[in-house]
């Protein structure tokens, strides 16, 4: 086994890489991301005290995913064989890669039946003509930044296989926790576009809509403006791409959101 450090963006391995090692991460932490159609899209983020890279050598297949760094990190590097000894000697180590397995599998469980749910009721659902109803079967979902402004701090796509999923300002000094803890936290300066929940992105009855979480400046959804100051807290999406604008119309907040 060899101990080495990674610098902040710096790759571990790529999706369809051989399996010749596997990662056992000390400190920091790895974002697991999948390319789509050419874009990255971010799966989760691996911290300290997992493995990483471990599913290849064991299915002894190429890599499923790329790793890279999502800050600076130490790993302790393991040959299949070394891990495999490791997974023999220690019941403890055994366990938790049994859950973590586990767990995957019960989260593509969930995928499929999900999949499954909103394929049913698709055949029962009909888009209105102007496409402003609901998308009901998705097979992708993900959120990305639009403007060259928010692309400085949101590099990655990201995939929304879990929802609802919050949208918000990070805290400044002397600012308590926000009543919902964002899935994604951004970063604004005085004077604020963004709300500590500024809104969330959510599926009701087979549908996908994005609600305004009583933000100071309103949201924008495909030009309509919703919010608390407007006629209505929420908006559908469709099919394709979405732009949703938080805080105002020259905002840089400016988001794309696909459903395909």
């Amino acid at each position: 086994m060899t101990r080495t450090h990674f610098a902040e963006g710096q790759v571990l391995f790529r999706e369809g890489d051989s399996p010749d090692s596997v990662f056992r991460l000390l400190s920091g932490s790895v974002d697991i991301l999948r390319e789509l159609d050419g874009d990255p899209i971010l799966l989760g983020t691996v911290g300290a005290g997992q493995f990483i890279g471990e599913m290849g050598v064991v299915e002894n297949r190429p890599r499923s995913a790329t790793a890279r760094a999502a800050s600076e990190v130490e790993v302790e590097i393991l040959t299949p064989t070394e891990f495999f000894d490791q997974i023999t000697r220690s019941p403890q180590a055994a366990r938790e890669l049994i859950q973590r397995l586990s767990q995957r599998l019960r989260e593509a469980d969930d995928r499929i039946v999900n999949d499954e749910r909103r394929g049913g009721q698709a055949h029962n659902t009909h888009k209105d003509a102007d496409s402003h109803t609901g998308v009901v079967s998705v097979n992708n979902a993900y959120l990305s930044a639009k403007s060259p402004w928010l692309r400085r701090q949101l590099h990655t796509s990201l995939g929304l296989g879990d929802l609802p999923f919050v949208v918000g300002r990070g805290p400044v000094a002397r600012e308590g926790l926000p009543s919902l803890q964002p899935d994604l936290k951004l970063n604004d300066t005085v004077p604020f576009r963004l709300s500590r929940n500024h809104f969330m992105i959510e599926s009701r009855d087979g549908n996908y809509y994005v609600r305004d979480l009583r933000s100071t400046l309103g949201t924008i959804v495909n030009g309509q403006s919703i919010g608390e100051h407007f006629r209505g807290d929420d908006a559908p999406l469709r099919a394709g791409e979405n732009e949703v604008i938080a805080g105002g119309v020259d905002s840089p907040f400016v988001f794309s959101v696909f459903i395909g």
